[in-house]
């Protein structure tokens, strides 16, 4: 069920239904929170991952981050910021929610 959910949010976040009707965009986190630098290319495998609404070079609006341990955020974002939604762990239980970008662990 968790699992469901987590791929039922996908699809929802990279509907063309929401927002305006791109892919969206790859970027790649470097360094650590709250001092991430986001660039176009990278590896999965050594970097954090997002895929979603991107405005001038940082997330904005709606996306997925997948971390390199397993651990996924799905929500919207703010300027580059995680803003408002829910972090899950690698095993698909929900670890927090963030609401106007403060974390509220679960």
């Amino acid at each position: 069920m968790k699992h469901l959910l987590i791929i039922l949010s996908f699809l929802l976040f990279s509907s063309p239904l929401i927002g305006d009707n791109h892919k969206g965009e790859t970027l790649y986190v470097l360094g650590e929170y709250p001092d991430w630098k986001w660039v176009a290319s990278g590896g999965k495998e050594t970097q954090h991952k997002y895929h979603g609404q991107v405005k001038d070079g940082k997330p904005n609006g709606n996306g997925v981050l997948i971390s390199t341990n397993g651990w996924k955020y799905f929500g919207s974002w703010k300027n580059g910021e995680i803003w408002r939604g829910t972090g899950y762990n690698k095993d698909g239980n929900i670890t927090g929610k963030y609401v106007n970008g403060e974390w509220i662990k679960q």
